[in-house]
């Protein structure tokens, strides 16, 4: 690709008239460059809030170092961004790291997906995995618990392309590294509280206190509740409203002057609404298309619950825990090592409205439940000269997975479907009417015609579920070896292997229906007859086994051109293992699918300019990607009544900028902006999508629309204590529907370019032990959804979206010993 032409297109797109407020923002800004004499980094003042152009520490290597000279595309969310953001979750974090979507439109914040340089990491089944490895104190976190709560972080570093070679499994696209701080012999705490809009209510505590010389503890307590933008008309809780608890607590001894051992626990209960499914469709709340209104009315059920339309039982929770044993060893003057056991236990529900709608003629849910744990281990040694620094050692995992995903259904809704697909009518007929005052036998004659279930309306309101579990033994293990040679004072060479090895072994089942009918109901999803097995065998346990293995690597150069700054060239090769589709029993037939495997070139700059006031971080990349591993809604054929969460692979090919510049115009004075841009070219496999038509097949080629954050920060010399005023104002181009996009609803709310305005403005005393904000996010309070869409879409006519949040704002406090 050329890069001229790419430079090209990003610089004047950016250059797009900004909102009003923003442009107020940007006078202040120039106003007071203006106004306030420069300062050099020497100069700056001590104490308060430091706007310099600090040296962050990661570990993006296996190894503390400077973050900018780090030979590679690396972001870090400091502890400071994490405050003046408000971010809980790498959710809260997306929009100030370039190339980086993190979102949970399939589920909620136990079903997160993220993507990295546009290569997604799928989080509906359990047979397979993501694109992005998440670690979380050293230890590898699976699907259904990257969203561990940011309690007590020292940083959350991000690293993007291929990271295999020292991260190991499902490091395709990139690796998130969640780094919590460590016990130290300082005693010292806070404590926090954040209140806010829809009642929200943050409760943080830490406590950080030597036991004796050789022994430190550090623990904290973590409570956040908020309530949901749309009230339910009936009961139960807001939708999407959050509450969830945490804890940590850590032990770190220093054994010797030459090893320290870290035992760490941690704990996780959440219990709270699933997404928000707002229903839009003419049998919505009030009949009512605007997911802006204040009130809507589900009729959630749920497996041993009776049915009420003025009842909705939709839940989300994690009951989770976690434990680790560290230790790191100084074996002599050149070598050390590092070792680490881990396990992680957890159980979820995700019990959740499909048709956004309290019509039982249209009634869906689904609920998505784990009971899972992952056993993680990893031992590595390192030896250090002054030429050369070298990594080598191994990794082994184990993980056991139990997932069974129900779908809900009213004999109304059943009913409904059969109106539809057998030709009675459409979606305002119903077959109920049209037999008005059929006798019950004579259902039976039409169910013993049609061999499957008719059922009469003495059923109404009886609730049944189709049900999919899946259970799976997975087994990770790989070696690998690393190093840096320093060729000359400026200039190192790196390169590294990998060697991986993936074994699952994957179940699918399911089970007839609890009805007191002669006959089975047809299936709307989970369909036995498509193994290909006999009727008498459709709900036995069906079984698979497959393994994977691949040898990657990497090789970078990099120059230090100054002290302050340098270059790097790169490449890199990528695995991540392959799977199974556990939502569907097709895939007992179509077996695995393949692993994805990536090779990705990159040249980046990275340096402190101008007397260390201008920081500039840029990469440009490309990658090609094989059997990349995309999830869409899909069918298993044009007339399947319902589309679900699928696995469709494609072949990949993209070219891409990234770019972070930080400029300190004053000792009190700084902003930073950031951006990415992609073009792809991208060819599936044929599917059905969620309207039953045949897609994909195709070459598409495609790019990123604008996207960009711009960040302040300053510190204004007042009387008394220390001020910081943080904004943040972030821009994403929505170009509109695509040719996958499905359209169900239109409106003013959707496939609208996103223009979010946030603040923060801080007062802290001399002495760092108080603080006071005030916040704000979506100053502009703008209205957003997604695409309206769902399950039931396509078949029932009933269709629902999510809301983004509007105007909130709130108050913050602190107190620190």
């Amino acid at each position: 690709m050329n890069n001229k032409s790419l430079l090209y297109r990003v610089i004047p797109k950016a250059r797009r008239p900004l909102n009003r407020a923003v442009q107020l923002a940007l006078l202040i800004i120039g106003a007071s460059a203006l106004a306030t004499p420069g300062f050099t980094q020497e100069e700056a003042k001590k104490g308060g809030y430091n706007l310099q152009l600090e040296e962050i520490i990661v570990t993006a290597q296996k190894r503390e170092e400077d973050l900018m000279s780090v030979p590679g595309s690396v972001t870090a969310f400091t502890a400071q961004d994490m405050i003046n953001t408000g971010a809980v979750t790498i959710q809260d974090i997306d929009a100030f790291i370039p190339g980086v979507d993190i979102g949970d439109t399939v589920g909620g914040s136990t079903q997160l997906g993220i993507t990295v340089r546009g290569v997604s990491s799928p989080n509906i089944s359990s047979g397979q995995d993501p694109s992005v490895a998440t670690f979380y104190d050293g230890s590898y976190m699976p699907r259904a618990v990257t969203s561990i709560p940011f309690t007590d972080i020292a940083r959350t570093e991000v690293l993007k392309g291929p990271q295999g070679t020292l991260f190991g499994r499902n490091s395709t696209a990139g690796v998130i590294n969640i780094v919590p701080n460590k016990p130290s012999q300082e005693f010292e705490g806070f404590a926090k509280t954040r209140i806010g809009t829809n009642d929200q209510l943050r409760l943080e505590g830490m406590i950080n206190a030597p036991v004796n010389e050789s022994l430190a503890f550090r623990g904290n307590l973590f409570s956040n509740q908020r309530s949901g933008n749309t009230e339910s008309a009936t009961n139960g809780g807001d939708f999407r409203d959050e509450g969830y608890w945490a804890a940590r607590g850590v032990f770190l001894w220093n054994l010797s002057d030459n090893t320290e051992i870290q035992l760490a626990a941690d704990y996780e209960d959440r219990d709270e609404m699933p997404r928000p499914a707002i229903g839009v469709s003419k049998y919505a709340y009030e009949s009512s298309n605007n997911p802006f209104r204040s009130k809507d009315q589900h009729d959630v059920a749920g497996d041993g619950n009776g049915y009420n339309s003025a009842r909705t039982n939709e839940e989300e929770t994690r009951d989770m825990y976690g434990v680790s044993l560290q230790i790191n060893h100084a074996i002599n003057d050149e070598w050390d090592m590092f070792g680490i056991v881990s396990y992680r236990d957890w159980e979820t529900t995700n019990l959740q409205e499909e048709d956004g709608t309290s019509d039982p003629r249209r009634y869906l849910d689904t609920n998505n439940i784990e009971e899972s744990n992952i056993f993680y281990s990893e031992v590595r040694f390192n030896y250090v000269t002054d030429k050369l620094n070298l990594i080598t050692g191994a990794n082994y995992s184990e993980e056991d997975v139990f997932q069974r995903t129900d779908i809900g259904l009213l004999a109304d809704s059943y009913m409904q479907f059969l109106t539809i697909l057998g030709g009675f009518g459409g979606p305002d007929d119903f077959i109920w009417d049209l037999l008005a005052g059929a006798p019950e036998e004579f259902y039976q004659i039409l169910s013993a015609g049609e061999g499957i279930a008719v059922l009469p309306p003495s059923f109404t309101g009886t609730y049944f579920t189709e049900t999919m579990d899946n259970t799976g033994d997975f087994v990770n293990w790989g070696v690998f070896v690393d190093g840096t040679y320093q060729i000359t004072d400026t200039i190192r060479i790196a390169a590294g292997l990998r060697y991986s090895y993936d074994e699952k072994e994957y179940t699918w089942q399911t089970y007839e229906p609890d009805l007191d009918w002669p006959f089975a109901p047809e299936r709307v999803n989970y369909n036995p007859a498509e193994t290909g097995a006999p009727e008498d065998q459709w709900f036995d346990k069906f079984s698979d086994t497959d393994d994977w293995s691949k040898t990657t690597g990497r090789l970078v150069l990099d120059w230090q051109f100054t002290d302050y700054a340098m270059t790097y060239a790169s490449v890199a090769t990528g695995y991540k293992s392959g799977g199974f589709n556990g939502q569907s029993f097709g895939a007992v037939i179509a077996g695995s699918f393949a692993p994805e495997e990536m090779t990705s070139y990159e040249i980046g700059l990275k340096g402190d300019f101008f007397n260390e006031t201008l920081r500039t971080e840029a990469a440009i990349f490309h990658h090609k990607l094989d059997g990349k591993q995309d999830q869409k809604s899909v069918k298993n054929g044009p007339d399947d009544p319902t589309a679900a969460p699928g696995v469709v692979s494609s072949d990949e090919k993209a070219d891409g900028i990234e770019l972070i510049v930080t400029w300190s115009i004053t000792d009190t004075l700084r902003v930073a902006g950031l951006t990415t841009y992609r073009e792809t070219e991208n060819i599936s496999d044929l599917y059905y999508n969620s309207a039953g038509e045949l897609s994909g097949g195709n070459k598409s080629i495609g790019e990123t629309n604008t996207e960009y954050t711009l960040k302040l920060d300053w510190t204004p010399e007042i009387a008394f204590g220390y001020m910081l005023l943080h904004m943040n104002y972030q821009y994403a181009e929505v170009s509109g529907p695509n040719v996958d996009s499905v359209i169900y609803a239109t409106g003013p709310w959707y496939f609208q370019d996103k223009k979010l305005l946030n603040a923060r403005l801080a007062w802290s005393n001399e002495a760092d032990t108080i603080e006071v904000a005030l916040w704000g996010n979506n100053l502009l309070d703008k209205e957003y959804a997604g695409n309206p869409g769902g399950l039931a879409a396509d078949t029932l006519g009933a269709y629902h979206t999510r809301p983004d949040d509007t105007l909130t704002w709130g108050l913050d406090l602190r107190y620190s010993f």
